[in-house]
């Protein structure tokens, strides 16, 4: 028996990131997605407009992405989230970023358990500069068929440059 593959959507990311996921094939559907982070500015220039765009406008887009991909991920797919893991764990000067990354980790949690019921697993990889090709890796093994039961994980991919540091 042959088993169909489809190629994977990917959405956002830095060109290494896409490269790196652009060969990667599922036997189920999938979606990986990569929000555009704010840029670095300091505290006190981040005013209201600037938060609304920077944060909500941000938020809003991945909300959106994910509502146009449930169709096509339903009944068995797979939804990845991709984030620097800088960003996560908190940096000078990207309180915005932060921030984004913040809402995409508890809007990750929260779709596991809401998309569970329509056998879609939700994970989120947080990513390391230079670590695209282990990425892709890991990413490969969540659409595999062992990955249906893996959901609601934040799992990072950092080359060890995240040890030490404390998760949020």
């Amino acid at each position: 028996m042959t088993q169909v593959t489809t190629t994977v959507h990917v959405q956002g990311g830095s060109a290494a990131l896409t490269t790196a996921l652009s060969t990667l094939e599922s036997p189920v559907p999938a979606a990986c997605l990569a929000p555009e982070l704010p840029g670095e500015r300091d505290l006190e220039a981040l005013s209201d407009e600037l938060l609304d765009a920077e944060i909500g406008d941000v938020l809003a887009g991945v909300l959106a992405e994910v509502q146009r991909q449930l169709p096509a991920l339903s009944g068995a797919g797979r939804l990845v989230f991709l984030l620097p893991a800088a960003a996560a764990l908190g940096r000078p000067h990207a309180t915005a970023a932060g921030a984004v990354a913040g809402g995409v980790l508890s809007m990750a949690r929260t779709l596991a358990i809401e998309l569970a019921r329509d056998g879609i697993t939700v994970n989120t990889l947080l990513y390391a500069d230079g670590a695209e090709t282990a990425v892709a890796h890991q990413v490969s093994a969540l659409l595999a068929a062992e990955g249906e039961d893996i959901t609601g994980q934040e799992i990072y991919v950092t080359a060890g440059s995240g040890l030490g540091r404390l998760r949020p």
